[in-house]
């Protein structure tokens, strides 16, 4: 059985920095192409869904559901480059290379940081811009131009972040896995400092940078914990998003407890001192060789310097990637319960001259109550469901695990003595129909939850009919309503579907100004001629919900029939 788990809001502890199992300076190593999955989760760093963003991997597409959950097919990917980049209207890009396994599977949770206006200046005029988390960016008189070089005298809107280098929380939302290239175009880790992300803009939302010729200096606070450790000249490094890599450029002046330096463009700034890496990897195992550590947290603290990086097991019980090179460790191990994170295993390695794979580690969890959830999810006709998945919770945990084909899943979760109970509810994707929520109140391991039936229909959905063939799509549905306008959108693996009309917020016949279907619509569409008839509009608490139906022409002069309905929470 190959399950995935997502952490809930209350115990986000760590991204995957190592597996679970522009400019002319050097690509990084790839390594060997594997065969890898990703799934997870995309938040706000306020633990909320982020809801239809974009999450992509080599050729494949996917859009969060309404819980910010995502889940792309098998594909092919360098093992030690294996990027996933997501992008969401008014946040900050996330991007990160991963280090993988042949046929694992990446559990991820990923923070988006929202874009903060922080500032707005006359771009004639030298003006400080202040996170408000004490880092300060100023900009001389005359030093911001439009991405086409030519120049600009208008109002410049500052969105910023600066990331405590500190936080807990800090794997999940910074970009990349600090790994980066550098001025020798060495690939290093990186022990970091902090981290500013700047981007500009006009009241208009066209993208503004600095001048040629010109720089900006960026004013970081050091943290107490940090400041004795740091360098009196420390390496700058900006992220390159292609490669999913920090670059060496330029370099920061320590100042009381502030690092201060001048740079000639923006997009994320580190401060940084980089290490010469090794890989190292590694196996755990519960209690015995025959029962892997699935999703267990492994955290590395670099003894000389206190920094910590952390993994977490894929369900084959492996972690592994890059780590400093000839340097000491203590290795701690942890597993998740509604209680809180609790160590299970403990011990210093290192340190490591060349890559290392460490023997098989048997983990002894005492006094931690295990409970395996298992069950089979069913549709109406007591049949598998195979395209589906099952959430469980448990206590303020929550996991999500897909079927197999035969309908089964299963999941090994620990508790603790105020866990509560545990919830199981099943979701068929090709039926568009929920179970009940089933309650188990004194949960005793193994726990079988029998035959669960996904018989109630599914809220919202649409379905595209398209040449005769119908497409159901339920995993990412919403829709945004600006002005006399409404955009309907849904989105689930190799389907995608958004379309937009004037309706003033009113029931009614309207024709489509906009239409887009993927896999259907596959060439530029030249003219629509749809309809939307909608029965019901709203208010707030309800559903929009309506039909569609005419024809496309694309550009290859083709014309294809369009049908359908949705329907969506208001």
């Amino acid at each position: 059985m190959k399950n995935w788990k997502l952490l809930s809001a209350m115990l986000l502890a760590c991204a995957t920095l190592w597996l679970a199992c522009g400019e002319d300076y050097p690509t990084p190593s790839e390594g060997t192409q594997v065969s890898v999955r990703f799934a997870g989760r995309v938040l706000t760093t306020n633990n909320l869904p982020v809801v239809n963003a974009e999450v992509r991997a080599g050729d494949e597409i996917t859009y969060t559901d309404v819980n910010g959950v995502f889940r792309l097919p098998e594909l092919k990917l360098p093992a030690r480059n294996a990027i996933l980049r997501v992008h969401k209207a008014g946040y900050f890009a996330f991007s990160r290379a991963y280090v993988v396994e042949n046929k694992s599977l990446q559990n991820l949770t990923i923070q988006l940081l929202d874009k903060q206006l922080i500032h707005s200046f006359a771009a004639s005029q030298p003006s400080t811009a202040e996170t408000g988390t004490g880092a300060r960016i100023n900009f001389p008189a005359n030093a911001v131009t439009k991405t086409d070089g030519s120049a600009y005298s208008g109002t410049v809107r500052v969105y910023a972040q600066y990331l405590d280098p500190t936080a807990p929380d800090l794997s999940l939302h910074m970009p990349g896995d600090l790994r980066g290239i550098s001025l020798s175009g060495e690939e290093q880790t990186l022990a970091t400092f902090g981290m500013l992300g700047v981007e500009l803009e006009t009241p208009a939302g066209e993208i503004l940078q600095v001048a040629a010729g010109q720089e900006v200096e960026i004013d970081l606070p050091i943290p107490s914990e940090k400041l004795a450790a740091a360098p009196a000249t420390i390496p700058l490094w900006h992220y390159d998003d292609a490669t999913a890599r920090w670059v060496e450029e330029g370099f920061a002046e320590k100042i009381g407890d502030r690092y201060v330096g001048k740079v000639s463009h923006f997009s994320f700034w580190n401060c940084d001192v980089g290490l010469p890496l090794v890989h190292l990897s590694g196996k755990l195992f519960l209690e015995t060789i025959d029962q892997p550590l699935s999703w267990a947290v492994v955290e590395l603290t670099l003894l000389s310097k206190g920094y910590t990086r952390n993994a977490v097991t894929d369900q084959n019980g492996c972690f592994g990637g890059q780590v400093p090179k000839n340097e000491a460790f203590l290795m701690e191990v942890y597993v998740q319960t509604p209680c809180g994170k609790e160590l299970v295993y403990s011990q210093n390695i290192g340190p490591f001259q060349n890559d290392v794979v460490l023997p098989n580690i048997i983990v002894q969890v005492q006094n931690i109550p295990e409970l395996l959830v298992s069950g089979v999810l069913q549709n109406c006709n007591n049949q598998a469901v195979q395209n589906g998945y099952a959430v469980i919770t448990h206590g303020n945990l929550e996991y999500t695990v897909p079927t197999e084909p035969d309908g089964n899943f299963s999941l090994t979760i620990f508790s603790c003595n105020i866990g509560g109970p545990v919830t199981v509810v099943g979701y068929d994707l090709d039926a568009l129909n929920a179970s009940q929520t089933s309650t188990f109140n004194n949960p005793a391991s193994p726990l079988s939850v029998g035959n669960i039936q996904a018989c109630t229909p599914i809220a919202e959905f649409v379905e595209i009919i398209y040449d005769g063939q119908s497409y159901k799509i339920v995993e990412n549905v919403g829709r945004e309503i600006v002005g006399a306008k409404t955009n309907i959108f849904a989105e689930s693996a190799g389907k995608y579907v958004t379309f937009q009309f004037e309706n003033n917020q009113q029931t009614g016949t309207f024709p489509l100004d906009q239409f887009y279907f993927y896999p259907g619509v596959a060439d530029s569409v030249s003219t629509i001629n749809i309809n939307t008839t909608i029965t019901q509009f709203g208010p707030s608490g309800q559903q929009i919900i309506g039909t569609l139906s005419g024809t496309l022409q694309s550009n290859n002069g083709q014309t294809h029939t369009v049908s359908g309905n949705y329907q969506v929470n208001y």
